[in-house]
């Protein structure tokens, strides 16, 4: 009788509970259904051989080809040839360009690439501007077009006009 309703209680439990086979960057991923959360997907991605960190993005890849984020604490219910896509995390800074917030991806960036993120995110300079980082101590220095700068969060810079005598 023991053995007879541990037998239903087992049926039940692989009932709920059966193995999805799911893509995690092309590669195939075994994940016990019906509910995973994007940790847990990440987790046993990592541990199938999938070179991907805890610390990548999850994104689900829809059936029209968009991407949508799956969060670490979100669930997920399972099928089938699900595809996701892990990638690791943008390193995004956010620095001042003439008093205006400014998003930069990377470590670093020229002189030039400074400016053609500032211009494109609606501040209103110039390629040929002459960039200028405001120091800690009041000072400033010119930073040339191909000078690299290694960002951080909070730097300064000015852009003016090359014939600006101010």
């Amino acid at each position: 009788m023991a053995t007879e309703r541990t037998d239903i209680l087992e049926t039940e439990r692989l009932r709920h509970n059966h193995l999805v086979t799911v893509k995690v960057n092309e590669r195939p991923v075994k994940l016990l259904g019906p509910r995973e959360t994007g940790e847990q997907i990440k987790i046993a991605a990592i541990e199938q051989g999938v070179e991907i960190g805890k610390d990548y993005l999850l994104e689900l890849v829809l059936h029209d080809g968009t991407h949508r984020r799956v969060e670490d604490h979100e669930q997920i219910e399972l099928h089938d040839q699900m595809v996701f896509v892990a990638r690791k995390p943008e390193h995004i800074v956010v620095i001042t360009v003439n008093e205006q917030p400014v998003n930069l991806k990377g470590h670093s960036a020229t002189g030039a690439e400074i400016k053609a993120a500032a211009i494109t995110q609606g501040v209103a300079i110039q390629p040929n501007f002459v960039l200028q980082e405001e120091l800690p101590n009041g000072t400033s220095r010119i930073v040339g077009d191909n000078d690299v700068v290694h960002l951080r969060e909070h730097l300064r810079f000015t852009a003016i006009a090359p014939d600006d005598n101010s």
